[in-house]
């Protein structure tokens, strides 16, 4: 019999999992897995890592990664552990493929936001499923996530698929806030073990899904606004609360926040954000379809514009933003300080310069003598939208979605991208989780954060058919 018509059956001791491997053509294996066995698994490994605390602050992140490793360790793949601070852990996993292509790196973090437990209905480490959705903080950001990602991976390895690139499983602590003793860390102690990676993969990804749960764009995002937190400082004359000075640190901080609350950044439509409404305008309706597939002319039209904007969200995507966050003053009511301080947090588009916007807000306030300093910045670039990680992408789409579109949504807020942009890596915001908004989830960052049973299992089988297309 050839080995075109011959067909073998093989049972894969680990995890009970079955392997079909049907008509070779050239020796390219076409590998069949049983997806309810996988989806049964990669909910049960979800639950247990839902049941992991990695609140940050403070962490305590060795945890997880501690949970990944012993797997890793029990199915025989690659892997260290890092703490490189006392209980901030990071884990990375690899899969060899056989280096005719760059690796690809699978990123999420695995510490998750605090809670406030007298507005949870249920405990937010209890991984408790109810009504059809899976309970528990990180359930949306980004456990759910993280685990696809390595169920991905798990289950490459195990149907001991032929791969073209390495995945590089990253699973890091820190990121929510603001990823230097994780992802950042990292990138700049250990680049060598990126290995030149091409692509990456991490959360940041959006899909629009109508209420009969039709799928009409699935979102690959090349870019995300940049944090810009600063504090200002302002000085003056110290002395007793029962004497005004009219020139007190406080008073000349609050003149110069005042100005700040009222000041309108000018728009500024960038290529990122240009692209990201030009990819979603067939869904607009006519009329506002043509604005946003050429948004810089569009934006000419002032009641366009105010129609845009009264979206907070896409206000967010053509201005750079300021968000008045923390003040400190004196710590007894009678004292006047020599120094009041204030933190805010600012968003440039993608593309601003660090040292423009600082200029432009000094000119704002018109006071020499408040000090500006950054508390977080860096720098924001953007991945291609014709690369073959998206290409891969729409090509799983058009076969399990048809019809839908490939949309390039800019993050408002930001992740670890940045990091491995920094490398050279092309670095993209994907979520594999689509379903209409009441079956999806809810309560990121706030109570009761959830995501939907069905939209969790099925996103599992749709993230691997990606990575699975993407390194063949």
């Amino acid at each position: 019999m050839s080995l075109v018509r011959k067909a073998a059956l093989i049972s894969l001791l680990m995890g009970s999992w079955i392997v079909v491997t049907g008509q070779q053509q050239v020796a390219f294996a076409q590998t069949q897995i049983n997806w309810d066995a996988v989806q049964k698994e990669s909910l049960e490994l979800f639950l247990q890592y839902l049941k992991i605390d990695t609140t940050n602050p403070p962490g305590n992140e060795i945890r997880a990664a501690n949970f990944f490793a012993e797997i890793c360790k029990r199915e025989g793949i690659e892997h260290k552990v890092f703490e490189p601070f006392p209980g901030r852990g990071t884990l990375w996993a690899r899969l060899k493929g056989d280096g005719s292509k760059r690796p690809v790196i699978l990123l999420n973090h695995t510490d998750v936001v605090p809670h406030s437990p007298e507005f949870w209905t249920v405990p937010a480490f209890g991984a408790d499923i109810k009504d059809g959705f899976i309970y528990g903080r990180g359930a949306m950001d980004m456990k759910s996530l993280g685990m696809a990602q390595f169920v991905t991976m798990l289950a490459l390895k195990r149907a001991k698929v032929p791969l073209k690139r390495d995945i590089i499983f990253l699973a890091t602590a820190d990121e929510e806030a603001g990823g230097l003793q994780g992802a950042g860390w990292f990138a700049k102690n250990h680049p060598e073990l990126v290995g030149k990676a091409e692509f990456l993969f991490n959360e940041g990804g959006s899909n629009i899904v109508d209420a009969s749960g039709k799928v009409l764009a699935v979102g690959v995002g090349p870019s995300e606004k940049t944090p810009v937190w600063l504090r200002l400082t302002a000085t003056g004359e110290p002395g007793h609360g029962s004497v005004p000075r009219p020139n007190s640190s406080v008073n000349r901080l609050l003149r110069a926040l005042n100005k700040l609350m009222e000041y309108n950044p000018p728009v500024q439509i960038t290529p990122a954000v240009e692209q990201a409404f030009r990819a979603i305008s067939p869904l607009m309706p006519p009329g506002v379809a043509e604005k946003y597939a050429n948004l810089r002319e569009g934006i000419k039209d002032p009641a366009f514009l105010r129609q845009l904007e009264s979206d907070p969200a896409a206000r967010a995507l053509t201005r750079n933003t300021i968000s008045i966050t923390m003040l400190s003053g004196s710590n007894k009511v009678n004292v006047i300080p020599p120094a009041a301080t204030a933190e805010i947090d600012t968003r440039v588009v993608p593309g601003e310069k660090l040292e423009r916007w600082i200029a432009e807000l000094r000119g704002v306030i018109g006071d020499d003598s408040i000090k500006i300093e950054p508390v977080l910045a860096f720098e924001s670039n953007a991945s291609p939208t014709d690369s073959e990680l998206v290409k891969s992408v729409a090509e799983v789409v058009s076969r399990c979605h048809p019809g839908a579109l490939i949309t390039h949504p800019v993050l408002t807020g930001f992740t670890d991208s940045h990091f491995y942009r920094d490398l050279g890596v092309q670095s993209y915001g994907f979520s594999p989780f689509i379903a209409p908004g009441r079956e999806l989830g809810g309560g990121y960052h706030g109570n009761d954060e959830r995501i939907g049973k069905k939209a969790y299992v099925e996103g599992v089988k749709f993230f691997y058919e990606v990575i699975e297309k993407l390194a063949r």
